[in-house]
Formats: C-alpha cells, structure tokens, sequence
C-alpha cells in the first residue's frame, strides 16, 4: 500500500483575487447585463413587429393573394 504525504510548503498557498480581477469581473458581469437588456429590449422590438405586420395582413385587403397578378413588370 502506498501513501502519498504533502508538506504544507509544497502546496500552493490559496490568494484572495487581486483588485484587479475584481475590477475586470464587475466590468465583464456590467457588459453581460447590458447585453442581455439590449437583446431583451430587441427581442421585445421583433416580437411588436411581427405582431403588428400579423394584425396588419390579416386585416387589410390591399394584401394580395397568390393568385393576383404583380402590380409591376419584371
């Protein structure tokens, strides 16, 4: 059987995280929030658009069908 025994000078010592690293971590989690507001405030945007353009074509007879003609030549 064999034992393996770790000297507490070989282990690395555990640091707290420098000023630095917290800086860098708070300004990457800012930019991740800021990101997901803006993707959020988009995805609403899409989302109002869609329902609109929806509310518009099932509405509006100036629409036209697959069978119409083109209104200009190609």
């Amino acid at each position: 059987m064999t034992a393996a025994v770790f000297s507490s000078h070989l282990a690395s010592p555990v640091t707290a995280p420098s000023r630095l690293s917290q800086v860098a971590a708070r300004v990457i989690n800012a930019l991740m929030e800021s990101r997901a507001r803006s993707a959020e405030r988009e995805l609403r945007r899409h989302e109002a658009f869609m329902s609109d353009l929806g509310r518009r074509q099932d509405h509006s007879p100036l629409f036209l069908d697959q069978s119409d003609d083109l209104p200009v030549k190609l």
